[in-house]
């Protein structure tokens, strides 16, 4: 009797209308992006003029700059849920390969989850994992030694968002970030949970040109401050604040240049520390511009290439000239992105 209760269930689950559901064609993408970084490690001017290969600050690093190589495949899943609804599963997975130097490589997932309710209304949540991002070589101030250790983190980062129109040529979006960034054993004073919320507003001038604009604030909540080692008596919490401009323009004539796509972006943090015992945290403010522009020129409906330019550089504002020395940096990266679309359909 539980045998043909189990097998009426299993029929009833899986009808043909549900599996006509479920069995849909399944998008694929895949880019690989080739390109130059200046400086893989943000090292200020100072600190380049002051290192010496094979010193404890660099170990095995050799070289500032590197030429570097990134993967990146992605899915999407868009069975019928809702009859009303359009509904679309996210998957994607990202290297970044680093020619110069191999710690510094990193791999990151995600995965999204959408839902249509009308046009230009979706609500869309998503998370990241990225397990191993190298910064640099520091000193642990817990151990009394002059050794430099490897600085590694792991981040996360879960987001919700929701869009909607506000007329024929604009249209809103609001969302809503939770990030986590822990560090390597020697280095957990800079464990840090960061809450961000943006605004992005879309504007079409005509069928060819679109502006964006998005402004943002957040903060970051220094979690292990205060836990009883000896590095983690400074508080490292901040507030942030963003501000970014975009302009898409598509449909070139000349070259068969499908978009021209140019942003700029500011992004500000303040860190709330204010006792002079803590001179590199206390009273610093960072500054960061990054301006980007990318070419695409589409061959097919399946294959299309990119070339980017982006150029960034932090000012740091501190009391101390040292510090301001010691965080400030600048770095271009540029190079050229394939990319490949397709669909499988597993009634082919």
């Amino acid at each position: 009797m539980r045998y043909l209760i189990f097998i009426s269930i299993i029929n009833f689950l899986f009808t043909q209308e549900i599996l006509d559901r479920l069995i849909v064609p399944i998008y694929y993408q895949f880019n690989f992006s080739s390109g130059y970084d200046s400086n893989i490690f943000s090292y200020s001017n100072k600190e380049i003029e002051n290192k010496e290969v094979g010193s404890g600050a660099l170990g095995k690093i050799k070289y500032y700059d590197s030429d570097y190589h990134s993967p990146q495949f992605k899915l999407i899943y868009s069975p019928v849920l809702l009859d009303q609804y359009e509904t679309n599963f996210i998957i994607q997975l990202k290297n970044k390969i680093y020619r110069t130097y191999s710690l510094k490589n990193t791999i990151s997932t995600s995965s999204k989850f959408e839902i249509k309710f009308a046009s230009y209304h979706w609500l869309k949540v998503g998370y990241m994992f990225s397990p191993n991002n190298y910064v640099k070589r520091f000193q642990d101030v817990d151990i009394s030694s002059n050794e430099y250790f490897d600085c590694k983190y792991s981040t996360s980062k879960g987001f919700i968002s929701y869009s909607l129109p506000l007329n024929k040529k604009n249209w809103t979006r609001i969302s809503w970030e939770i990030s986590n960034y822990f560090y390597n054993p020697h280095f957990t004073e800079f464990d840090t949970r960061s809450h961000e919320f943006n605004w992005y507003l879309s504007h079409k001038l005509n069928k060819k040109v679109r502006y964006g604009i998005t402004v943002g604030i957040g903060d970051g909540n220094n979690i292990s401050y205060a836990n009883g080692l000896i590095s983690t008596e400074q508080n490292r919490s901040f507030r942030t604040a963003n501000l970014k401009y975009s302009r898409s323009q598509y449909g070139f004539k000349l070259l068969g240049i499908s978009k021209l796509y140019s942003s700029y972006s500011l992004d500000y943090r303040s860190y709330l520390n204010e006792f002079i015992d803590d001179p590199l945290h206390s009273g610093r403010i960072h500054y960061d511009h990054q301006i980007y522009t990318s070419i695409t020129k589409k061959i097919n409906s399946n294959f299309s290439i990119n070339g980017f330019a982006k150029y960034r550089i932090r000012q740091t504002f501190s009391e101390f000239q040292w510090v301001e020395d010691l965080k400030s940096f600048n770095k271009v990266d540029f190079g050229i992105k394939l990319t490949w679309k397709g669909v499988y359909d597993i009634y082919r």
